[in-house]
């Protein structure tokens, strides 16, 4: 797997295919292989890159403060090595703040905007915010697969999937924290509605963290109608691959008419 300097960070990271960059932006306690079964199915005409953020993967270099801002940063200086100057941005979870921040920030780069089990515009609950469940997923592996199965309970129980669980118990509890931290603190509200790029919002209908409410809220928060996936919890990207290209891979394609 290839490898970058970008800033302070050698950044691990996927690429397959060329033509149009979408960058794939992860969650927390997951990785750049979260996105391996859409990356295989991605259609001709677009490349599809996605790193591993910092504290988390096979990505090497300090922690830092891990606030939103910092993590968008990161995503562009990334961008910046690889010598792209605008792309399309597809996030999950906290990586579809981290995308939502990097769209505010810059967002003549940004070609489209599509966020998967998007976090809370208005700053995570109070109910939610849970440093001690941080570090009972750090210290109990056991745990740790019971909670991430819960949050993705169709994802097949394969090779990937066991691999996958294993690389992201490897994440740094410092980032774990530092997410939750910036999510908690994170509020752009309706200032989403600036972007001013095609954007696309999904959810899970199963989905224990993210509900259907909180997806609506970011919806309506980006000016747009939020796509509830039937069926499947917080991953689509691994539970439902093909049902989350047939709604991304349209909005993508909307640049291209345009």
């Amino acid at each position: 797997m290839p490898t970058i300097q970008a800033g302070d960070l050698n950044v691990h990271y996927l690429d397959v295919g060329d033509g149009e960059p979408i960058i794939f932006v992860h969650g927390n306690w997951a990785s750049s292989g979260w996105w391996l079964r859409v990356l295989e199915r991605l259609p001709v005409g677009y490349r599809g890159l996605a790193p591993d953020l910092r504290g988390r993967g096979a990505t090497q270099g300090p922690d830092s403060d891990y606030r939103m801002s910092s993590m968008a940063a990161d995503l562009w200086r990334f961008t910046d090595a690889l010598g792209i100057e605008r792309c399309h941005l597809v996030g999950h979870s906290l990586g579809a703040a981290i995308v939502l921040q990097a769209a505010l920030d810059q967002p003549g780069r940004v070609i489209t905007l599509a966020v998967l089990a998007p976090p809370w515009v208005d700053g995570m609950p109070d109910e939610v915010y849970q440093p001690d469940r941080q570090q009972l997923l750090k210290d109990n592996p056991d745990f740790f697969a019971q909670a991430i199965k819960a949050m993705a309970p169709t994802a097949p129980e394969d090779d990937l999937w066991r691999e996958l669980v294993t690389i992201g118990h490897s994440q740094r509890l410092s980032a774990a924290n530092g997410a939750i931290d910036a999510l908690r603190e994170w509020k752009p509200g309706d200032r989403l509605r600036t972007i001013g790029v095609p954007a696309l919002v999904m959810g899970g209908e199963l989905d224990p963290l993210v509900t259907t409410e909180t997806v609506r809220r970011a919806a309506e928060a980006l000016g747009v109608e939020p796509q509830i996936i039937p069926g499947v919890g917080h991953s689509a990207n691994l539970e439902a691959p093909d049902r989350f290209l047939a709604l991304l891979v349209p909005h993508l394609a909307q640049a291209r008419s345009s």
